[in-house]
């Protein structure tokens, strides 16, 4: 998968940097991708999953908790770091 020309690999040391210099306690992922257009196969085992899964991953794998919604919410001031995620063709 490639997303603003970034492989997978690099989108998840950009997202571990970034969590190691936020150290946020609310974290909020707007999964705006439209879908099950944006499926692909996890090789690690989960399925198909969404482009924001690699996010979700990340900073679980972290010690980070987040929120994901389909929505974007009318108040962000609670959270600190926001993902927006818009799939693979931006």
């Amino acid at each position: 998968m490639r997303l603003l020309g970034l492989g997978v690999g690099a989108m998840m040391l950009l997202v571990l940097g970034l969590a190691v210099i936020v150290p946020a306690q609310e974290i909020f992922i707007w999964d705006h991708d439209k879908g099950a257009d944006n499926m692909f196969y996890d090789p690690e085992g989960a399925g198909y999953v969404g482009c924001e899964f690699g996010v979700q991953r990340a900073l679980t794998r972290n010690g980070y908790t987040h929120e994901t919604l389909l929505y974007l919410p009318m108040d962000l001031s609670q959270y600190d770091v926001v993902f927006v995620i818009l799939g693979w063709w931006c």
